[in-house]
């Protein structure tokens, strides 16, 4: 063989050699690394969806076809994963301004509030107050289509001089009247007033 032919040999091989070190160590991913990859996919697909997007200070404003204003604040709140237009909030504290001039101060540990139609429920602990009148409930429905707020379980309602106990109380927003109500009809509201006279 001819001495040319072997050199020419020795660095076509020195060159395969470069290549392959090259393709192997910096182009080529190792069958490990893939079946790593593919069950860290694998697992992730399998995980539920736990985490979920906590927002702080939470404050929203709106006003009804009517001019009635309505401010609601929460510490915290999510989006519901079962409707992305309920927002679900902790430690809540809401102020309607009714365009008559009144205003309506409601609070509680929780609600649900629907960006579409303000609509909100309110529960645990509620607490709602207007002009000298207070009222407080296990829960409050606030429904912005129909002018209503409802509330309901271990309600009592008390102004300057009397305090009522019923299971369900009404309060129509556009008149601020209210509809006290019992579940069962044969049950009579509680009512326990005090008499200033004067005297006393």
């Amino acid at each position: 063989m001819d001495k040319k032919v072997l050199i020419q040999y020795a660095i076509l091989l020195i060159i395969l050699i470069i290549i392959s070190y090259v393709y192997l160590n910096y182009f080529k991913v190792s069958v490990d690394n893939v079946e790593k990859i593919n069950k860290d996919k694998t697992i992730e697909k399998n995980l539920p969806q736990t985490s979920k997007d906590i927002i702080t200070d939470l404050v929203y404003s709106s006003i009804d076809r009517k001019g009635n204003k309505y401010k609601i604040n929460s510490k915290e709140g999510e989006i519901d994963t079962e409707n992305k237009n309920v927002i679900i909030m902790q430690y809540v504290t809401a102020e309607i301004s009714l365009i008559n001039g009144e205003k309506i101060y409601i609070s509680s540990k929780k609600a649900k509030y629907n960006n579409d139609n303000f609509n909100t429920f309110f529960q645990g602990t509620v607490k709602m107050n207007y002009n000298y009148h207070s009222i407080k409930s296990e829960n409050l429905d606030l429904s912005f289509e129909n002018q209503e707020a409802k509330l309901y379980d271990q309600v009592i309602y008390e102004n300057n001089n009397s305090k009522l106990m019923a299971d369900i109380i009404l309060v129509d927003l556009l008149n601020m009247s209210t509809k006290l109500l019992m579940n069962d009809k044969n049950k009579n509201i509680l009512v326990r007033s005090e008499i200033n006279n004067g005297n006393n």
